[in-house]
């Protein structure tokens, strides 16, 4: 008797321990909650993904969608494409399948923002503003903190394409969502929401050129508390705008910081940081720490080219190391050194700066003189036949006429000329070039001439050898252009703003007129604007 009681005693601990100890995934969740307070973000993605795993959490849809958006959220802040991807798709799938809006509204928030970010504009404008109305029509509890992260979104996303306007209507929206209560929200998690707002604003009012506006936001964020490495990082495009450098590379030094802590040193979260960081010290003369961080910028391109875009950056680097070595404790490696830091903040190919290249890229300068006194005659509305127009034709057909074409050209009829001039006007004022299907028949349309008349102007007062020529040629000045004045841009989005209809016809066109490529152009040229 008194053996089956202790039986029966160890039964019953057996199974009040079983109802009240908590499911694994419970302490998972707990670790990945505090590791994501504390922004500790590969940390916090691990045990959330060993949470989903559990298979006892397959009946809890609302755990599962909390962690899944926790998870999308970490590979987003990590810059983890390939993962975030499958997130985002993850949840959108669970939320659509339970019917969970809010949930549905986030996944396509944080898509239309990667969509914009790789440059599907209309996508991502599309997946943001469709996430903004989902989640304004949910009873959702944390409706207003997710609404002004998905605004912030918006205004990041405006801002970028010069649309500041928009950016700053979103500000406003984002502010007025940061200043709503949120269920259990903490003073310090609101100051939080503010504290982005602001830094959005500086930086779209700053990106607008309306500086005395940025500053009186730059001024209100600083005085609101809750500052923190990894947010205080929205602030620094704002600073460096308006040339507060130490304060700018203070904010980029604690970033540094918090990836450090995250182990996040070789990626291209650290790349873009030790860009920024290299091109402050240049700002403020600093070129002995320029050169030094320089010399990181190439050592992490390269680590990051080997492991996902192969061995470009490799070869050049090896490139430089040997020019460097083979040149030590000589005037000219200074010279070289300084050029490293100039060229590598932006992943350079340094070997275009040898002496047999110069004359290439002053050739090339020349043609983007000319280039550019066409366009501003254009735009200003200048006559066709204004001696700066004409001095720019003129100009760009001596640089690279075949030796024998100069000495067989006939002499001008100056109606055709004055036709082609009038027809390229057009064509370049109207961005013409952009239309798809744009051929033959359409300019010859413009200046109503036949197919062997047009064929013999082109032949004279064009660099082109045919139509087809002449189109891609606009379009890669075009997309030059672009380069310059939108270092943001990545290279497919420039081909397909250029109105090519792939990247490599893009690439291939603009080696042909310019012998160099697109991200080559950008590297060499970017810092003679």
């Amino acid at each position: 008797m008194r053996g089956l009681l202790i039986v029966g005693l160890w039964l019953v601990s057996l199974v009040g321990g079983a109802q009240t100890s908590a499911p694994d995934w419970h302490s998972d969740r707990a670790a990945g909650d505090k590791y994501l307070k504390e922004f500790h973000m590969a940390k916090a993605a691990a045990c959330y993904e060993r949470a989903l795993k559990d298979p006892a959490i397959k009946d809890s849809i609302e755990e599962q969608l909390v962690i899944l958006r926790h998870v999308m959220d970490c590979y987003d802040q990590m810059v983890d494409a390939d993962h975030l991807t499958q997130a985002i798709f993850r949840l959108r799938k669970l939320a659509e399948k339970h019917g969970n809006k809010a949930f549905e509204a986030i996944s396509y928030a944080t898509s239309g923002r990667w969509h914009h970010y790789n440059g599907q504009k209309a996508e991502g404008y599309e997946y943001c503003l469709k996430a903004v109305e989902m989640m304004k029509a949910t009873d959702h509890p944390y409706k207003h903190v997710d609404l002004r992260n998905f605004y912030g979104y918006l205004v990041r996303m405006y801002a970028r394409d010069g649309r500041y306007d928009e950016a700053l209507r979103m500000s406003q929206l984002q502010e007025a969502e940061a200043r709503e209560p949120a269920p259990t929200q903490h003073t310090e998690d609101a100051d939080r929401g503010l504290r982005l707002v602001y830094a959005l604003r500086a930086d779209a009012l700053a990106m607008a050129g309306r500086m005395g506006e940025a500053d009186k936001a730059y001024a209100i964020w600083k005085k609101i508390c809750c500052a923190n490495n990894f947010d205080d990082i929205d602030i620094y495009r704002y600073l460096y705008l308006s040339r507060h450098y130490d304060e700018a590379l203070d904010v980029l030094k604690r970033y540094g910081e918090y990836l450090q802590q995250e182990g996040d040193t070789v990626s291209y979260r650290m790349l873009s940081l030790l860009n920024h960081e290299a091109v402050l010290y240049a700002k403020m003369r600093n070129f002995e720490d320029a050169t030094v961080t320089g010399t990181k910028v190439g050592e992490l391109a390269l680590s990051l080219y080997t492991k996902r875009m192969g061995v470009h950056m490799q070869t050049t680097y090896n490139l430089l190391k040997e020019q460097d070595e083979s040149n030590r404790k000589t005037l000219w490696l200074s010279m070289l050194r300084l050029l490293i830091v100039m060229l590598v903040i932006l992943g350079v190919v340094v070997l275009y700066y040898m002496r047999h290249i110069r004359r290439r890229n002053r050739a090339m300068l020349k043609v983007l003189n000319g280039l550019d006194a066409y366009r501003r005659a254009v735009i200003n509305g200048e006559a066709p036949t204004s001696p700066e127009v004409v001095a720019a034709i003129e100009e760009l057909q001596s640089l690279e006429l075949p030796p024998d074409k100069s000495e067989d050209m006939e002499e001008p009829d100056d109606e055709d000329r004055r036709l082609f001039v009038e027809m390229d006007m057009q064509v370049t004022r109207d961005q013409l070039f952009l239309k798809p299907g744009l051929g033959r028949d359409d300019l010859m349309r413009l200046i109503g001439v036949d197919k062997n008349r047009f064929g013999k102007m082109m032949n004279k007062y064009s660099d082109a050898s045919n139509t087809s020529v002449y189109i891609n040629t606009k379009r890669v000045e075009f997309g030059a252009r672009l380069l310059l004045e939108h270092p943001e841009y990545t290279i497919a989005t420039i081909a397909a703003e250029s109105g090519f209809n792939n990247t490599m016809t893009f690439n291939r066109s603009f080696k042909e007129i310019y012998n160099m490529t697109p991200s080559e152009y950008r590297d060499v040229f970017a810092r003679k604007e």
